[in-house]
């Protein structure tokens, strides 16, 4: 529905009381008297520059992303579908608190009117956001489900599904994005004796902005929101910040389901008596050719949630935790927070899934907690696999209370640390308390970005925010002096001539290293090909995973070893490694930076033609605790960063806040703008800028001036 002239002038005059200031780095910050114009403020600075990002993020929640890429994404969309649909969002949308309310009214306001003044942008699919749209907020990840989407599609496969497809396949694919450090230090560690929080996700890139929104209703907030979302995800404010690694303590429970069909009807077993199974028909269209097309899908429920795979012999229902009203307003309540009290008040509506909290603040305070939203479980069952769905004895026993999860608040040692990692470590040595806690609330490992944040952080005294900084981009590579040993071990055992004679020169450069990695380092390349082709071997020897909560753990590198690979094997891998780069390079002796790139272009495809530079850090599995996750693709012989640091903070909370920050590339998305890549060398070397948070700092460095809508 086209907008009217009155809606187009009721937008106007609502963005001449909004300010925009871009400073001398390009990061936005946003001026408003209320809390929700600083949201419309928000949503317009996203869409000016990553629009096809915010629609996309929007058209993935709605379920709709099959209208605009074709039959390859029906099954993510009747995944969505099946947890939230446009009518349940409209009456969560009427049962939403007016102050929420208001929220979610300007996040569609700041967006539609970027439409309203950029009618030179041709949306996809969406011509108009309706306020609802952001309470379709919270639909679990297919594959942080323990599902993956074979298995999704096994099921549902058939279109008419009057016999839905009865197999396991079960391929999870490991996590695409490297994790996230979060850390929090005590006054006693800091040499201003504040306390001081470091804010370091790992993902896709250009997924987030940088930006500062600021009300008259007591809002003063900088960081990072996901694009497509009102809330800074990952920021601080003058009193408090926040940091969210992701988690495995979660409320994502699989149930196995004994159906039989009875008189024509689905039927399953719980506790004794025969329930019927409820099904619900989902219309999916999708793009075909130059037209439409739709696939009808019967779909199915138990009590439990909807049916998500089949095995031989059960039908698998993932029962979930989806509040989502409640999740939009924690987030928002804690970016208003201006103590601990308050932002634990926030936190304690425990509706956040799948990630933990580190915190720090002004009065010195520094927190952990294990995740947020934890339910009460049988401690003897494996909540990692299905447990089964015939009895009561497996429900959800109500929810644990914030005191009762893993947590720390101020700790003698003076930091916290987590690095999607287990909590028994996150103050550096064992918590034997912990160790008494149920099973199912320590599912993670101790990854090795875990094991080198300790190695950094322990001896870490009177710390600098560069300090901080720089013991993020340590070069030290743990799983190198985990792992060499063994290889040159297995070299010195062998017997093949051919082979001691092919690696011998490889074997002297390991032998010499100090496991350290920089630009330069030969034995950096070789160790970081070669491990990937060791846990490929370790993973292969193994059973298949059940879920990716167990395939997680193999994939992180915490439970990779060398133990059951033959000295043949080992070696075999290493000559693999020097073949194969002899053959994109011409020589095996390829510095790291030479082969691990960073580029930004504009397309898709990176390009060995095209400007890039070297990158010293390394994949997470390394333990590199800046890590980079990097691929070749078959038209480069070089790899090529997709994931790693995106908006990073160090920051430090004294009598006046100070923060430093590094985003990928830059705060543009404009290749022509000098904020496209004026942050890659900082991001690479850890040379972080000193950020503009008080309003006469913003103003002395202001690059631009204007309001929404604004030529």
């Amino acid at each position: 529905m086209p907008f009217s002239s009155q809606e187009a002038t009721d937008l106007q005059k609502r963005a001449k009381g909004i300010e925009i200031v871009k400073d001398t780095y390009g990061v936005p910050h946003v001026y408003a008297k209320t809390d929700a114009d600083a949201v419309f403020g928000l949503m317009y600075v996203q869409c000016e520059e990553f629009f096809d990002k915010v629609e996309a993020s929007l058209i993935s929640r709605l379920g709709r992303t099959a209208e605009t890429e074709g039959e390859s994404a029906i099954y993510r969309d009747l995944w969505s579908r099946m947890f939230i649909d446009s009518t349940q969002a409209i009456q969560l949308y009427k049962k939403t608190p007016d102050w929420l309310k208001k929220l979610c009214d300007a996040h569609a306001a700041g967006i539609n009117y970027y439409l309203i003044t950029h009618p030179a942008v041709k949306p996809k699919l969406l011509t108009r956001v309706e306020p609802w749209m952001i309470l379709m907020n919270n639909v679990p990840a297919m594959g942080g489900s323990n599902v993956s989407e074979a298995d999704f599609k096994a099921f549902y496969l058939k279109e008419a599904n009057q016999n839905p497809t009865v197999s396991r396949s079960f391929t999870a694919e490991p996590p695409k994005n490297d994790g996230s450090n979060g850390w929090a230090l005590a006054p006693s560690r800091t040499k201003s004796k504040k306390a001081m929080l470091f804010i370091n996700p790992h993902a896709e890139y250009y997924g987030r902005i940088e930006i500062q929104v600021v009300s008259d209703e007591g809002l003063n907030s900088y960081g990072a929101p996901f694009l497509g979302q009102f809330n800074l995800f990952q920021g601080f404010n003058e009193f408090c910040g926040w940091m969210h690694p992701v988690s495995l303590s979660d409320a994502k429970d699989l149930y196995a389901e004994d159906v039989e069909k009875k008189k024509g009807k689905w039927m399953y077993r719980y506790n004794g008596v025969w329930k019927p199974v409820d099904s619900t028909v989902i219309d999916v269209r999708y793009k075909k050719g130059t037209g439409w097309a739709t696939r009808k899908f019967v779909t199915y429920r138990t009590h439990h949630g909807p049916v998500v795979y089949a095995t031989a012999t059960r039908w698998i229902t993932l029962k979930t935790f989806e509040p989502n009203i409640e999740l939009l307003g924690m987030h928002w309540l804690k970016m208003k927070a201006r103590n601990l009290k308050e932002f634990t008040a926030a936190i304690n509506a425990r509706a956040m899934v799948g990630s933990n909290v580190v915190y720090a603040d002004k009065a010195g305070n520094i927190a952990y907690w294990h995740g947020n939203f934890v339910p009460r479980k049988n401690p003897l069952l494996d909540w990692k696999r299905p447990v089964d769905g015939t009895t009561s004895a497996t429900e959800w026993q109500g929810t644990h209370e914030l005191t009762e999860i893993p947590h720390y608040i101020n700790p003698a040692n003076g930091w916290l640390q987590n690095c999607n990692s287990t909590p028994l470590y996150g103050a550096g040595e064992l918590s034997t308390e912990m160790l008494k806690l149920p099973a199912y609330m320590l599912p993670d490992g101790h990854t090795p970005r875990a094991v080198h944040a300790v190695r950094v952080l322990t001896p870490l005294k009177n710390a600098t925010m560069d300090d901080v900084i720089a013991a993020s981009y340590d070069t030290y590579l743990p799983s190198g002096e985990r792992f060499i040993p063994s290889l040159i071990a297995a070299y010195q055992s062998i017997t093949n001539d051919s082979l001691k004679t092919k690696l011998a020169q490889p074997i002297d450069i390991l032998q010499k290293w100090d496991f350290k990695t920089d630009t330069n380092s030969v034995a950096t390349t070789l160790t970081v090909h070669w491990l990937e082709k060791i846990i490929a071997l370790d993973m292969a020897r193994l059973p298949k995973p059940a879920t990716t909560e167990e395939q997680y753990s193999l994939t992180n590198g915490a439970a990779v070893t060398t133990e059951f690979l033959s000295p043949m094997e080992q070696v075999t891998a290493l000559a693999q490694v020097v073949t194969e780069l002899e053959k994109e390079f011409g020589t095996w002796q390829v510095a790291w930076g030479t082969d691990n790139r960073f580029q930004r272009i504009a397309e898709s495809d990176p390009s060995d033609d095209k400007l890039s530079w070297g990158v010293p850090a390394t994949p997470g599995f390394m333990g590199s605790l800046n890590a980079y996750v990097s691929k070749k693709t078959a038209k480069t012989h070089k790899r090529y960063g997709i994931t790693g640091n995106t908006f990073v903070a160090a920051v430090e909370f004294g009598d006046k806040l100070r923060a430093k920050t590094i985003l990928t590339g830059g705060s543009s998305s404009d290749p022509a703008s000098p904020h496209y890549t004026d942050q890659v060398n900082g991001y690479i070397t850890g040379q972080y800028k000193e950020i503009y948070f008080y309003k006469d700092d913003v103003y002395k460095h202001a690059e631009k001036i204007y309001h929404p809508g604004d030529n």
